[in-house]
């Protein structure tokens, strides 16, 4: 048995096989990113899944992979091993969650992978060479990501209502997602201490609807951001380097994400082909158990 874990800015999800393409029941909860919710509601959201997934297996002698939100910087990863040393699970790897649809996309192979969620983050491997870009979290921003592009909308929205930018449908889209009747009761609400910043990347699917309705201010800002989403897949792409390559796209934006990718790529490398990354990422952490295992990886939380 392997079991699967995917901990990002918006959920958490795990599952178990029980034996080689057979599934348990997938357990769910809400986000677990340490950076984002803090490790109170991370731990708190980690826990449900543990708890569920314990209900259907003892996940305590099962060889896993969880992957979550900043793993690569020490101090989550270090916070992540003694929850899990804690909880008495110990054959483990924990790893950055970018691993997990890269698994489902290329299953093993040389492959690049932009995920475009709430944050976003590019990842590619060629052989035994990796790289990775992006991933700044919330206080810098991340290129193509739903909080990044619900921040710079909301500020275009301020603009237009002050004058500054052209009229643009995102004055009353923003007025609707915020249910209010003046964009300074916008600002109001944003600035309040309760106020979770995560939720501006659910202004981001608003973005795309003003843009096909055909709003200018919108689409400007969309095409200029893809731009840059294009910008971090060449740098893998030429770093790695990968000829010919096909990329990967996956998280919530992936599909909103999609014809803007596909009309630049078309123009500037034809030889590039995009796909969305349709399957969940959880079931990526299930692969990627079973390969480590047969690789007789270390565990990023022993046994001992």
């Amino acid at each position: 048995m392997y079991i699967g874990v995917d901990g990002g800015g918006t959920s958490t999800r795990g599952i178990i096989e029980i034996e080689d393409g057979r599934f348990g029941e997938l357990a769910t909860s809400s986000a677990s990113n340490l950076l984002m919710v803090g490790p109170d509601l991370a731990y708190a959201a980690m826990d449900e899944v543990i708890d569920r997934l314990s209900q259907q297996a003892d996940i305590s002698v099962v060889e896993g992979v969880i992957g979550v939100a900043g793993a690569d910087r020490l101090e989550v990863l270090s916070s992540w091993q003694r929850y899990f040393a804690r909880r008495g699970i110990k054959r483990l790897w924990i790893t950055g969650d970018y691993w997990l649809p890269w698994a489902n996309f290329t299953k093993g192979a040389d492959g690049v992978i932009g995920i475009l969620g709430t944050g976003s983050i590019f990842f590619g491997r060629h052989g035994a060479k990796t790289l990775r870009l992006g991933g700044y979290g919330w206080k810098l921003g991340d290129v193509g990501s739903g909080l990044s592009l619900g921040q710079q909308a909301i500020r275009k929205a301020m603009e237009s209502w002050e004058g500054i930018q052209p009229r643009t449908l995102l004055v009353p889209k923003c007025l609707e997602f915020f249910a209010v009747s003046s964009m300074q009761d916008v600002l109001d609400q944003l600035y309040r201490p309760s106020f979770p910043l995560r939720h501006l990347a659910d202004f981001a699917s608003e973005v795309f609807s003003a843009a096909m309705m055909g709003d200018l201010l919108a689409d400007q800002l969309l095409k200029a951001e893809a731009e840059k989403i294009m910008r971090n897949f060449d740098t893998l792409i030429t770093a790695l380097p990968i000829d010919a390559p096909i990329v990967g796209v996956s998280g919530g934006l992936a599909r909103f994400w999609q014809p803007y990718l596909a009309r630049l790529i078309q123009k500037e490398n034809p030889l590039m082909s995009l796909l969305v990354i349709d399957e969940p990422a959880v079931y990526g952490a299930v692969w990627l158990a079973k390969k480590w295992s047969q690789e007789r990886r270390p565990y990023d939380v022993p046994e001992s």
